[in-house]
């Protein structure tokens, strides 16, 4: 049984920083709720399956649990999509509600679904992704699958981000973004390597 661990990303006191320093009270108490809907969600979908948290890691996004493995790739894909579907649910009734605190909870919520779907590496999308082409191809085809599409989406999300930098002239937040998930992504990689070795 594997114990329970607790991490702190690098960028995490970057971003914890700027969420209550820096950003408007509606605001931020839309994304804590946002992000708490969604971690909550996927904590409900693995308890369904009889799945444990292992891990919790505080990240410049928010908080990220990680689980035990699931027992079969339809367990996986059913954990993976309940935080979208749940951001989403939680978006149109920000919508619905109205003012500025619902205004704020579409907004974010939204961006929170949308950006767990892309298919990245510890995110919703390349688990559902990898969970997907593993019923069909096998583990070791849909992860060199999900690894070859998650480095053309972060190559095509650079493109756009060095794109909008030249001719805006001053917009660097995709490229910040893009560079924080390439590093993520990278000592991700090393530190699984690494325990595959041990």
């Amino acid at each position: 049984m594997k114990k329970f661990s607790f991490h702190i990303e690098p960028f995490a006191p970057t971003g914890l920083f700027l969420l209550f320093f820096s950003w408007e009270p509606a605001a931020r108490s839309a994304v804590l709720t946002s992000v708490l809907v969604h971690e909550l969600s996927h904590l409900a979908a693995a308890k369904m399956c009889g799945g444990k948290v292992e891990r919790i890691s505080l990240t410049a996004f928010g908080i990220s649990l990680g689980f035990s493995p699931p027992k079969t790739y339809g367990e996986e894909i059913f954990v993976a999509a309940a935080g979208p579907a749940a951001s989403f649910l939680f978006a149109a009734l920000g919508r619905a509600r109205g003012g500025a605190f619902g205004a704020e909870v579409f907004v974010f919520s939204l961006f929170l679904g949308l950006m767990n779907l892309i298919p990245l590496a510890s995110f919703d999308g390349n688990r559902i992704i990898t969970a997907v082409l593993s019923l069909f191809f096998g583990e070791s085809a849909a992860s060199a699958v999900s690894s070859a599409l998650a480095y053309a989406f972060l190559f095509l999300a650079w493109v756009v981000s060095v794109y909008i930098l030249f001719y805006s002239g001053a917009n660097f937040a995709l490229l910040l973004f893009c560079a924080y998930i390439f590093v993520y992504t990278v000592i991700k990689k090393d530190c699984n390597s690494r325990d595959k070795v041990i």
